[in-house]
């Protein structure tokens, strides 16, 4: 008789401050709890709405982290845990990390950043780095209405018009396209800088005026060439009230596209907000999850803005983590890490080896 030994997950809680989102809900637990024992950290998604009974309910098991890291083939996190709480390399750690190429040291051929998924062909609902740019971008905007001091419609006092807020995106991934979108939901005048040839559509379908077409990024554009972009793009930002920057540059940091120099000409009370902010930022004087405020323009670091609607978030970010753990535990509750799949490939990273947990 063949006895299969059902892989082991493990939920954790995030420890992050000021995050508030869970890796997997217990709408997800109940559709894998067949075919693998899961085992949740006690609190992990309380601030996202799920409260420890609803995944007793949907058949997980309430444990330690000790039992947790000793006894799992799986972990899940949002975030990379920290390195007191890092999983044996044996276990295979699934988290959303840095993109940046090199990211941590901690890296190992076990440790699956999703982040390597982004805009991957066929990823799906696994490419989570994107469904969560997304909810950042929406959140940015409403955070700024929040720091502005602006209603919630940005357009009309009891049914006059009143001077909109001038938006401008700088970039034109999925975080800018939604904060475009949020904006103009809320009646701002919306305006992006992008730097890539496919951008135009996009942003012209959303709405928004493209401003300074033809221009170009690279990592390996000289300081002069970056300071001579910085002086081109400055003029349009000056009458903005609202900036928000997602450039980025594959496997590298992000662009630095905003410097001192530009921040003093902006007018006080500027809110920028630099969703680059994890990655080293898109302006000089980002700080990770600090508020900057120089010449009266504050400049947003926050990289728990997802967290404001964790309860989305985290519903997005489980999708993508139920339907990875689908491509690669089988029906019989057997991992099965195959390297001629693009998506394991991917994760894996060249010093990876096919994995097979069995009895």
């Amino acid at each position: 008789m063949h006895n299969t030994i059902r892989v082991q997950i493990g939920l954790l809680r995030e420890t992050f401050p000021g995050e508030r989102r869970v890796a997997l809900t217990p709408d997800d637990v109940r559709r894998l709890a067949p075919r693998m024992t899961i085992r949740f950290e006690p609190g992990c998604g309380v601030a996202s709405g799920h409260d420890d009974s609803a995944y007793l309910a949907a058949g997980a098991q309430s444990a330690s982290f000790e039992d947790i890291r000793s006894r799992s083939d799986i972990i899940l996190a949002v975030r990379q845990p920290d390195i007191d709480r890092a999983p044996p390399e044996r276990a295979i750690l699934i988290f959303l990390g840095s993109a940046e190429a090199g990211g941590t040291s901690r890296n190992h051929p076990s440790r699956f950043n999703l982040a390597r998924l982004a805009g991957f062909p066929d990823a799906g609902s696994m490419d989570v780095s994107t469904t969560q740019a997304i909810i950042c971008g929406h959140a940015a905007v409403l955070e700024a209405a929040r720091r502005l001091g602006v209603s919630p419609s940005m357009l009309t006092i009891d049914g006059s018009f009143v001077r909109p807020i001038k938006m401008l995106a700088l970039g034109a991934d999925a975080s800018c396209l939604q904060a475009i979108a949020t904006a103009r939901r809320l009646g701002a005048m919306t305006h992006a800088i992008a730097f890539s040839d496919d951008a135009q559509d996009r942003i012209e379908k959303l709405g928004a005026k493209l401003l300074l077409g033809g221009i170009s990024l690279s990592a390996n554009q000289s300081p002069a060439d970056m300071s001579a972009l910085r002086r081109r793009i400055t003029p349009q930002l000056i009458d903005k009230q609202l900036i928000v920057t997602g450039a980025t540059l594959p496997g590298a940091r992000p662009p630095a596209l905003i410097d001192e120099e530009t921040l003093s000409s902006l007018a006080p009370g500027t809110i920028v907000i630099d969703l680059t902010a994890a990655d080293g930022g898109n302006c000089s004087l980002t700080e990770p999850d600090q508020v900057v405020d120089i010449h009266g323009v504050r400049v947003v670091g926050l990289t728990t803005l997802a967290s404001l609607e964790a309860a989305e978030a985290s519903r997005l970010f489980s999708e993508g983590v139920h339907a990875l753990l689908g491509r690669i535990v089988g029906s019989d509750g057997d991992l099965f890490l195959n390297r001629s799949d693009p998506i394991v490939r991917a994760l894996i990273g060249p010093k990876g080896d096919a994995v097979r947990v069995a009895s």
